[in-house]
């Protein structure tokens, strides 16, 4: 016993043994539940994202700029999902499949964002709170929880499982301005700008829960109005660094409608709340299975872990901050019940979010911090402590076992490798950036890959594609109209016998061109000038950013020598 109790206390002295001993419990459980949920199995978005990743790589070979349309999909159509859906943080990976294959790439994804979101919010809650135990058990909690092992998993929506990583340098990024070294303001850009670059809909819950903690702290923005200025330095930055995406995405919606707007394709928030009983019955069991259709909850670790409270006494600043984090996540999951008013102004403004458990992120957060905090505070003794931690550990283990299974029983029907086709919509979810135009999913299929002119009497050779050039020759003796097999998106460019020509959108909402001469035609999707621009602007402000940074730490280590 002797022993235990002066590797314990050598332990707890040296705090430099704090984040190495973490990190290597971090890093066993990232393995291990990679092993548990071996082999790979299709979720509900797998093969969309899977795509895209795809997509990317291939991109990654042909433009500079990465302006790529996907015509891997649609029966070479090309499908521009890279305009809607943010791609920058998916490029470390899409580089290692292009050295591998998409399905390493993928699993080293799921690896990386595992452990970064860890360490992350190890980082961030010892930062605020001072308490490398409380850091340790929040990180564990929140990068296991059950939501988020059901984003990765079940859902497979990486986009949104992806956020998980950058939400705690937002709230990081958000303590400082707010009560702590305001000049490290670049830490909410950085953190803001890399939920943007990967989930939209994620990124406008992180700003409403940034609007709300800024009214809850607003008398500490009050009383050093300094605090004002950094803040809105902040955004500004990450406005300019996110227009890579934020600005062409703007251009194709104001340049076309497309299916997301005007057929009903994409779900309501109103519509997609649950009954008292299952948020209940959610709480405990963490994920509900109901027709085969998940309903999501935080889990009966998170849950429990909040009844400590009982049990932690006194007042302090931190402990009122820690019950404002409990109160606002209960709130969220409260967002999720039919009782909910989304239907009523100002909520029915915010269906576009589609799925309000998309807010169970933040309360899974919120919770696993108060939990590290409930914990660490209602046990003082170094023993109780390590028992505490080890059964978290050993909890999280035991959750992530038994929810491998469930996946596995779930989702071992279909393989990773299955084709796409015309029924399953291409993987392309909802096809939802299609222009209206299109008649339907259906009419692709059945037109085939052939150019039809206006004229009977012209001359077309075959359709040849290589490398996103698509190609024919064309003989005719007047102008002619052709419609290509090519879904219509801003930023295509077209030659004949390497002259210019325009390129419009057909009634079929296809691309469409007109010569009036013969010649070899050339089509390919060269970009926009506000795609080009958006991208240097990106470059040109994170290079600045960079500068920023490495400037202001050099005065505060000058500032520390004086």
């Amino acid at each position: 016993m002797k022993r235990v109790d002066n590797l314990l206390d050598s332990i707890v002295a040296n705090r430099k043994s704090h984040i190495w001993l973490f990190l290597f419990v971090l890093l066993v459980l990232s393995l291990l539940m990679m092993y548990f949920y071996n082999p790979l199995h299709p979720g509900q978005d797998f093969f969309f994202h899977y795509r895209r990743l795809q997509a990317l790589m291939d991109g990654i070979k042909t433009s500079p700029y990465l302006i790529y349309l996907d015509y891997g999909t649609m029966n070479g159509y090309g499908y521009f999902t890279k305009a809607f859906y943010p791609d920058l943080t998916l490029i470390p990976f899409a580089l290692i499949g292009n050295l591998t294959n998409v399905e390493f790439a993928y699993l080293s994804m799921i690896f990386v964002i595992t452990f970064l979101c860890g360490l992350f919010t190890y980082i961030t809650v010892n930062k605020i709170y001072k308490n490398s135990f409380t850091a340790s058990i929040a990180a564990i909690l929140y990068t296991f929880c059950f939501y988020r092992l059901l984003d990765i998993y079940h859902r497979a929506a990486v986009g949104e499982a992806i956020t998980f990583t950058f939400l705690p340098l937002v709230l990081l990024g958000l303590y400082h301005i707010i009560k702590g070294d305001y000049k490290k303001w670049y830490i909410l850009t950085i953190g803001f700008s890399l939920m943007m670059f990967t989930h939209l809909i994620s990124s406008v819950l992180m700003l409403l829960t940034i609007i709300i903690i800024l009214l809850i702290y607003c008398k500490s923005l009050f009383n050093e109005p300094k605090r004002f200025y950094y803040l809105l330095l902040s955004g500004v930055a990450t406005l300019l660094i996110v227009s890579y995406y934020i600005f062409p995405l703007l251009e194709q919606m104001m340049s076309n409608n497309f299916y997301y707007e005007s057929r009903n394709l994409t779900v309501r928030a109103q519509d997609s709340v649950f009954k008292i009983n299952w948020i209940i019955w959610g709480l405990f069991s963490g994920v509900v299975q109901a027709r085969q259709i998940f309903i999501p909850g935080t889990g009966l670790i998170l849950t429990c872990i909040l009844a400590l409270r009982l049990f932690v006494y006194g007042k302090s600043k931190e402990l009122r901050s820690i019950d404002m984090l409990v109160i606002l996540g209960l709130a969220y999951i409260f967002t999720t019940c039919s009782l909910f008013p989304w239907s009523l102004f100002p909520f029915n403004k915010l269906n576009f979010i589609q799925l309000p458990w998309r807010l169970l992120e933040f309360s899974s957060f919120f919770f696993a911090v108060a939990g590290g905090y409930y914990l660490s505070s209602s046990i003082k003794s170094k023993k109780r402590l390590f028992v505490g931690g080890s059964v978290i550990v050993l909890a999280t283990i035991f959750v992530m076992i038994n929810d491998a299974q469930l996946y596995k029983e779930i989702r071992s029907v279909k393989l990773i490798t299955e084709d796409a086709s015309v029924d399953d919509r291409y993987h392309m979810g909802g096809i939802e950036y299609v222009p209206d135009k299109v008649p339907n999913i259906e009419y692709i299929r059945k037109r085939g890959n052939t150019v039809i002119a206006d004229q009977q009497e012209v001359g077309l050779s075959e359709v040849n594609r290589i490398n996103g050039v698509t190609s024919f020759s064309v003989v005719t003796t007047s102008k002619t109209t052709m419609e290509l097999p090519l879904i219509y998106y801003k930023g295509y460019a077209a030659t004949i016998d390497a002259k210019s020509i325009s390129v419009e959108e057909s009634s079929h909402g296809l691309v469409q061109v007109s010569a009036d001469r013969s010649g070899s035609v050339k089509i390919y999707y060269k970009g926009t000038i506000v795609q080009k621009v958006s991208y240097y602007i990106t470059l040109v402000s994170i290079i600045i950013l960079c500068v920023l940074i490495t400037l202001q730490r050099r005065r505060n280590k000058g500032d520390e020598t004086v």
